[in-house]
């Protein structure tokens, strides 16, 4: 996936990881467990999943443009590093001599145990994706199933099959049991709920970076420099969610602390502004579930009244009838 942000790229593996069904016919095997941008020794993987069958991890690189030389770096890097693997690279097209360079090098580097799928993407696909992407964001998730509606929208363009078909991994295919005594456990959880709640909130879709001593869980906003933040314990043993703005961000957080009233009326009546923090804060129910539920409804409020300024362009200034 590039850096600079292409929207579609995002789109295309949010699309694959909850609406594509067309694995098994593609592959000839389904893809389970299936994440997004895991991070691994300060590298992305744009999707992983496993092969439940088989027990065989696989990761995926996705490019919207024609295969090239910089991708081709990722796709080895990746197979350096997952000597036991299925390996899959999404593009636009493919050069028959970048693909027999990349046969050539796993020949002279022994990857005897890596499969590897080369698969192109359809015009058709790119151009509602494309349309997909001028969208306002909230809109973009239910609208991905348009995608459901192209034939051949992935095709296999190249295969190089290494391992025997009776040949089993030892990837772990038990869904995770999360340790609540770990602060990486209980984001985890938290954003798995977040998830299921708001899977039209693009953000909720990426695993995060984790932290044993960090028990915040950080989300963009949609505008750089502005980011919600939630956690079921603070260092107040409050649970809350907030949107932080950086000193940079501070003329925005003041033109939304002149909207207070408006904001209490449509987010939450204990809204709470301070210290370049709009946030709702309130003691932990009795189970973590509760938590997890009664931030996720807190959580949803923020999205749907913030996002029209940080994500659709929305002026922060001050209307008739807001003062």
């Amino acid at each position: 996936m590039s850096k600079k942000g292409s929207n579609k790229e995002a789109i295309f593996a949010i699309y694959l990881k909850d609406y594509y069904k067309g694995w098994k016919e593609l592959l000839d095997f389904e893809l389970s467990n299936i994440v997004l941008e895991q991070r691994h020794a300060n590298s992305n993987i744009d999707l992983s999943a496993v092969n439940l069958i088989r027990r065989l991890g696989i990761y995926m690189e996705i490019q919207l443009t024609k295969a090239n030389k910089k991708y081709l770096r990722r796709i080895q890097t990746m197979m350096n590093r997952y000597h036991e693997s299925v390996i899959i690279w999404v593009a636009h097209s493919f050069d028959k001599a970048l693909l027999q360079e990349l046969e050539d090098w796993m020949a002279k580097h022994n990857k005897q145990y890596i499969d590897f799928y080369a698969l192109t993407i359809s015009e058709e696909a790119l151009k509602e994706l494309h349309s997909l992407n001028q969208l306002y964001k909230l809109d973009v998730y239910n609208k991905m199933p348009v995608l459901n509606d192209i034939d051949n929208l992935l095709q296999v363009e190249y295969k190089l099959i290494n391992l025997h078909k009776t040949h089993c991994g030892s990837v772990p295919i038990e869904p995770p049991i999360y340790d609540f005594s770990r602060s990486d456990d209980v984001k985890k959880m938290l954003l798995s709920v977040l998830n299921k709640r708001m899977p039209y909130y693009l953000n909720f879709h990426y695993r995060k970076k984790a932290n044993l001593h960090d028990h915040v869980l950080t989300v963009g906003s949609g505008r750089s420099n502005i980011s919600y933040r939630t956690s079921v314990k603070n260092a107040k043993s409050l649970a809350f969610v907030e949107l932080y703005f950086d000193s940079s961000r501070e003329d925005d957080y003041e033109e939304f602390t002149k909207m207070e009233q408006t904001i209490r009326q449509k987010v939450h009546p204990q809204i709470q502004f301070e210290n370049r923090r709009i946030g709702v804060y309130f003691q932990p129910l009795e189970t973590y579930k509760g938590t997890f539920e009664k931030i996720a409804e807190i959580f949803e409020l923020f999205i749907q009244f913030f996002s029209p300024y940080l994500y659709g362009g929305k002026d922060i200034k001050v209307t008739r009838g807001q003062e």
